[in-house]
């Protein structure tokens, strides 16, 4: 299904909204989807529309959002463009579960179709651009950090695709923390969206609305919230999986796979990290452990 915002502006609807923009009789889409399976049925769905596309545009290289990118590639000429950072995730998958593993040869739990997307090629690696032109279409690309490296949203027609960088209440409720990787520049960036202008917002994971506002207000509330109990938790020194254990008590998550675990420590360190970078947390080094404790 291809759902219009604005007269060039769609969308197709999914556990992740793929941007459609169209430029004459070709697409630029924003994003790809997790797997082939959803880049055959976006490929269809142009299809019916006598539509090619000529652009994929990733708004950051969690495997969600580009793990379609291959399939696509494969069968079209389109074109990736993805922002520095992003790129080469895309390009070399290998990297998240690395990373998530501390930067050692990862198991066999983590290298799964969630977090290692098929590698792609990446045509044009966006810098500091504001705007990218195509034949007909130009579209402003928009700085929205936090909830991976170098996250962008792409705004065209006032319409704004704003990817992760906000999560519907819904997600936020059946998640309780959120996976972010710079909490401060998370919080900037909903800060930015509370007041952004733009008519429409499309979350990646969220319905289309007008009021972006609230959606950030919400998400911006949570992460507070985790903020203080964080720093409550450490009133005492505590290692970082003991901090990681007591936010999971407190919000009662029950981690049930290698996967939850990893990503839910990333975000625990997300935290502690933004935390110590602003003064409010110290590291001491006690009997061969590492210990975070409020400042």
């Amino acid at each position: 299904m291809l759902k219009q915002i604005s007269e060039d502006v769609f969308y197709i609807p999914g556990v992740v909204n793929i941007g459609v923009v169209k430029d004459g009789r070709t697409a630029i889409l924003i994003d790809t989807g997790l797997d082939d399976d959803t880049a055959r049925k976006i490929l269809n769905v142009l299809k019916k529309h006598d539509l090619r596309p000529k652009a994929i545009i990733n708004t950051h290289s969690h495997a969600d959002h580009c793990g379609g990118n291959s399939y696509v590639q494969g069968k079209t000429d389109a074109l990736i463009y993805a922002s520095e950072i992003e790129a080469e995730i895309i390009k070399y998958p290998y990297l998240e579960p690395f990373c998530l593993f501390s930067g050692a040869t990862p198991i066999e739990d983590l290298r799964n179709k969630f977090l290692m997307a098929k590698p792609s090629r990446v045509d044009y690696v966006i810098g500091s651009e504001k705007k990218l032109a195509f034949d007909n279409v130009e579209v402003e690309v928009v700085p929205l950090p936090g909830h991976s490296p170098n996250q962008i949203g792409i705004a065209v027609e006032g319409v704004l695709f704003c990817a992760d960088a906000i999560f519907s209440k819904d997600i936020l409720t059946k998640y309780k923390i959120p996976f972010h990787v710079d909490i401060a520049k998370q919080k900037e960036t909903l800060e930015f969206l509370m007041d952004c202008g733009y008519g429409y917002c499309l979350p990646s994971h969220a319905e289309l609305t007008k009021d972006v506002a609230d959606l950030a207000y919400a998400n911006l509330r949570l992460i507070e919230d985790i903020e203080n109990n964080v720093l409550e938790i450490l009133k005492d020194g505590k290692t970082t999986e003991s901090v990681l254990k007591e936010l999971c008590n407190l919000y009662g998550i029950k981690i049930k796979s290698c996967q939850q675990f990893h990503l839910l420590k990333t975000a625990t360190m997300a935290y502690l990290s933004s935390l110590h970078r602003c003064g409010k947390l110290e590291i001491a080094i006690a009997e061969n452990t590492l210990y975070w404790r409020s400042a």
